[in-house]
């Protein structure tokens, strides 16, 4: 009989998802372009066009992973239980098509992305065995109200976080590969390989995908790409039981999401969505909006081109990042 250990396992479908999402992508590039399914890049010299909803090859990737997913953990022993797969990844693909929609139909009310990704993140509710909120100090169980009410909001936040944190080339897919490793680091320090395989689908194609994605991008996530990673990463970290060390590490989404409420709902200034670049190559942000986005905000105080502003902002989350395993033994 024929005998492969996890450790295999989850190198194979890595290496599907990344060989199947850097396939799909230079498709999609191709494809995207002869339809016209491009975007202005407003902080390069010329403004060239460059695809977008490039997310679409990523869930390809994740897809054609899970069906290699399936035959390795169903047909080859030690024999796995996939039903945390296909309700995490139900979540994944919803949030997807979320995105997908907001892509094609742009919406504008702020409680369309609460109260549609609320309904859709529920399923979480099927395997959240563990409702003991860690709290440091203290434990709160809350039962019922965890599963059915903080889990779904806790997805529904992460995945707004990770959305409104965009705007520069690769940074968006920078940040969410930073913190997908990180969350799978810090499930491994506590629970070793008990929920890593369940993240492995998402990190491959998004690898495969940044090579594509990285400054200067050749094709963009969109909002499909975004809510679709944002979905996974608040779905693991509930599902690893790591909800407080998921806020240590998004604190700098957290802060970008802040200011950003601030400035458009509180103090009611109107979106200017975009700045523009110097002679230099620097991106001058739009005066009323240094205190919208960190993106803005790095770029007000301090000369940039927009790569140098991306590396700064990953070097930010990374920070967190860093302090979010240092405090593992603790939280």
């Amino acid at each position: 009989m024929v005998l492969l250990s996890l450790k295999i396992r989850m190198i194979l479908i890595f290496a599907v998802a990344f060989t199947s999402t850097f396939i799909l992508t230079s498709s999609f590039i191709r494809g995207a372009t002869k339809k016209k399914f491009f975007v202005e890049d407003k902080y390069k010299k010329g403004r060239p066009k460059i695809p977008t909803m490039g997310g679409l090859a990523i869930l390809g990737g994740i897809m054609v992973s899970l069906v290699i997913t399936q035959l390795l953990y169903n047909l080859i022993p030690p024999y796995i239980n996939l039903t945390p797969y296909f309700v995490y990844y139900f979540i994944v693909l919803v949030f997807g098509l979320y995105g997908l929609t907001d892509d094609l139909f742009a919406f504008k009310k702020r409680y369309d992305k609460i109260l549609i990704l609320f309904f859709l993140a529920l399923p979480i509710a099927i395997l959240t065995n563990d409702t003991d909120l860690n709290l440091i100090f203290t434990n709160l169980e809350l039962g019922v109200f965890y599963a059915f009410l903080f889990a779904p909001i806790y997805v529904m936040v992460v995945a707004n976080l990770i959305n409104v944190h965009a705007g520069f080339n690769g940074l968006s897919g920078g940040l969410s590969m930073i913190l997908l490793i990180t969350a799978a680091i810090g499930s491994y320090l506590q629970d070793e390989l008990t929920y890593i395989p369940l993240i492995i689908p998402v990190i491959g194609s998004l690898a495969a995908f940044m090579y594509y994605n990285e400054y200067p991008s050749r094709v963009l996530l969109g909002n499909i790409g975004t809510y679709l990673l944002g979905g996974a990463l608040g779905g693991f970290l509930i599902l690893s039981n790591q909800e407080l060390f998921g806020v240590i590490i998004l604190i700098p989404h957290v802060f970008n999401f802040i200011i950003d409420t601030w400035t458009l709902k509180i103090r009611k200034i109107p979106l200017e969505k975009f700045g523009a670049i110097r002679e230099d190559g620097t991106v001058n942000s739009p005066p009323t909006m240094k205190y919208v986005s960190l993106k803005f905000l790095v770029t007000q105080y301090f000369r940039l081109t927009e790569l140098k502003a991306v590396l700064l902002l990953y070097c930010i989350t990374l920070l967190f990042c860093l302090i979010g395993l240092a405090l593992t033994p603790y939280i």
